[in-house]
């Protein structure tokens, strides 16, 4: 499949950026009634920093091809279904394990998760409404553009999409964190840099929407 380029190895990198070397100055004098006199021309106007340039994934020319089709994957661990769209390749983990990273070539789309088992007291119901409640503050000071509840049967969570100012790490993501009634944490994120996120939007939260807890 190529080079695997893992998604939180990316992060570091979208922050890199080329500065323009400094302009020369340049010179010239004239002769005044047996007075030398040398004046500086005006400096040229530096041109700005080149803006950061999106720390793609490879493409498939040196990644290789995506999905040829949509495939609905089935977790194995955990009794949940999401689907991938055409295109879109897996970079890394077991896709039907914990952990996979799966990106659109060419770009910085991407979907990963990962979940976790809570002990029988944890609270789940309690901190859902906390942490709900706390994320609609956040969208008050623009960190989020969206902040809604999200249940699926005895799935219960809470679903945010960011802002592109106030993402976290240089990328704007969607996120649903939900619990099962086996105290299971789930966290699902579909994300991109945020200059390629209007463009991709529709997709990430396509594939958010596709997932299905079975019980």
């Amino acid at each position: 499949m190529g080079k695997v380029i893992r998604w939180w190895a990316m992060v570091g990198l979208l922050s890199a950026g080329l500065l323009t070397p400094a302009a020369v100055l340049a010179q010239w004098g004239a002769i005044q009634r047996g007075l030398d006199a040398t004046r500086q021309a005006p400096q040229p106007a530096a041109k700005p920093p080149a803006k950061d340039a999106p720390h793609n994934v490879a493409d498939e020319k040196v990644g290789g091809p995506g999905l040829a089709t949509a495939t609905t994957y089935q977790n194995k661990v955990r009794p949940f279904s999401y689907t991938i769209p055409a295109g879109w390749r897996l970079e890394s983990g077991d896709p039907t394990g914990d952990r996979p990273v799966f990106m659109k070539p060419g770009t910085t789309a991407a979907f990963q998760f990962h979940f976790t088992q809570m002990v029988p007291s944890f609270p789940r119901k309690a901190s859902v409404d906390a942490s709900y409640k706390q994320a609609m503050e956040e969208k008050s000071i623009g960190k989020y553009l969206s902040v809604k509840r999200r249940d699926q049967g005895s799935v219960i969570g809470w679903e945010t999409i960011e802002t592109a100012e106030k993402g976290s790490g240089g990328f704007q993501r969607i996120i649903w964190q939900c619990y099962d009634g086996q105290n299971y944490y789930y966290n699902f994120m579909a994300a991109s840099e945020p200059s390629q996120f209007q463009q991709h939007r529709a997709a990430l939260q396509g594939i958010i929407d596709s997932i299905r807890f079975s019980r």
